[in-house]
Protein backbone atom coordinates (compact mmCIF):
# COMPACT_ATOMS: atom_id res chain seq x y z
CA UNK A 1 0.00 0.00 0.00
CA UNK A 2 1.51 3.38 -0.79
CA UNK A 3 1.10 6.46 1.68
CA UNK A 4 0.04 9.71 0.26
CA UNK A 5 0.74 12.95 2.14
CA UNK A 6 -1.90 15.67 1.52
CA UNK A 7 -2.59 19.62 3.25
CA UNK A 8 -5.95 19.66 4.38
CA UNK A 9 -7.53 22.93 5.89
CA UNK A 10 -7.85 23.47 9.53
CA UNK A 11 -11.23 23.84 9.30
CA UNK A 12 -11.90 20.61 7.44
CA UNK A 13 -9.89 18.55 9.75
CA UNK A 14 -11.62 19.65 12.44
CA UNK A 15 -15.16 18.21 10.48
CA UNK A 16 -13.33 15.12 9.50
CA UNK A 17 -12.11 14.88 13.38
CA UNK A 18 -15.97 14.25 14.35
CA UNK A 19 -16.09 11.13 12.30
CA UNK A 20 -13.23 9.68 13.91
CA UNK A 21 -14.89 8.34 17.62
CA UNK A 22 -15.93 5.25 19.29
CA UNK A 23 -19.15 5.22 16.97
CA UNK A 24 -17.28 6.23 13.74
CA UNK A 25 -14.22 5.65 11.90
CA UNK A 26 -11.32 4.34 14.00
CA UNK A 27 -8.52 6.68 12.27
CA UNK A 28 -8.57 9.41 10.26
CA UNK A 29 -6.67 7.45 7.43
CA UNK A 30 -9.89 5.41 7.63
CA UNK A 31 -12.51 8.06 7.49
CA UNK A 32 -10.09 9.12 4.31
CA UNK A 33 -9.46 6.22 2.40
CA UNK A 34 -13.66 5.64 2.47
CA UNK A 35 -14.09 9.11 1.54
CA UNK A 36 -11.50 8.66 -1.48
CA UNK A 37 -13.78 5.06 -2.26
CA UNK A 38 -17.38 6.82 -1.67
CA UNK A 39 -16.20 9.63 -4.43
CA UNK A 40 -14.13 7.17 -7.14
CA UNK A 41 -17.22 5.27 -7.03
CA UNK A 42 -19.70 8.19 -7.60
CA UNK A 43 -17.27 9.70 -10.43
CA UNK A 44 -17.10 5.71 -12.10
CA UNK A 45 -21.42 6.12 -11.16
CA UNK A 46 -21.73 9.38 -12.91
CA UNK A 47 -19.64 8.07 -16.61
CA UNK A 48 -22.26 4.66 -16.45
CA UNK A 49 -24.61 7.24 -16.42
CA UNK A 50 -23.48 9.51 -18.96
CA UNK A 51 -22.49 6.25 -21.57
CA UNK A 52 -26.43 4.89 -20.79
CA UNK A 53 -27.45 9.00 -21.81
CA UNK A 54 -25.38 8.49 -25.31
CA UNK A 55 -26.30 5.38 -26.14
CA UNK A 56 -30.20 6.50 -25.82
CA UNK A 57 -29.66 9.85 -27.68
CA UNK A 58 -27.57 7.36 -30.57
CA UNK A 59 -30.30 5.02 -30.32
CA UNK A 60 -33.52 5.81 -28.68
CA UNK A 61 -36.42 4.43 -28.19
CA UNK A 62 -39.60 3.57 -30.18
CA UNK A 63 -42.94 4.77 -29.95
CA UNK A 64 -43.72 1.31 -29.78
CA UNK A 65 -41.35 0.63 -27.13
CA UNK A 66 -42.39 3.39 -25.15
CA UNK A 67 -46.09 2.34 -25.01
CA UNK A 68 -45.22 -0.93 -24.13
CA UNK A 69 -43.15 -0.03 -21.66
CA UNK A 70 -45.94 2.42 -20.12
CA UNK A 71 -48.67 -0.36 -19.98
CA UNK A 72 -45.96 -2.57 -18.39
CA UNK A 73 -45.51 -0.40 -15.93
CA UNK A 74 -49.19 0.39 -15.66
CA UNK A 75 -49.84 -2.82 -15.12
CA UNK A 76 -46.98 -3.31 -12.25
CA UNK A 77 -48.70 -0.44 -10.58
CA UNK A 78 -52.26 -1.81 -11.09
CA UNK A 79 -51.32 -5.30 -9.33
CA UNK A 80 -49.97 -3.40 -5.86
CA UNK A 81 -51.93 -4.36 -3.02
CA UNK A 82 -52.44 -0.26 -2.24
Amino acid sequence: MTTVAIRIPDEVLERLDELVHPDGYATRTEAIRRAIEVLLDAHERSVIDQRIVDAYTRMPQSDDELAVAAAAARALIEEEPW
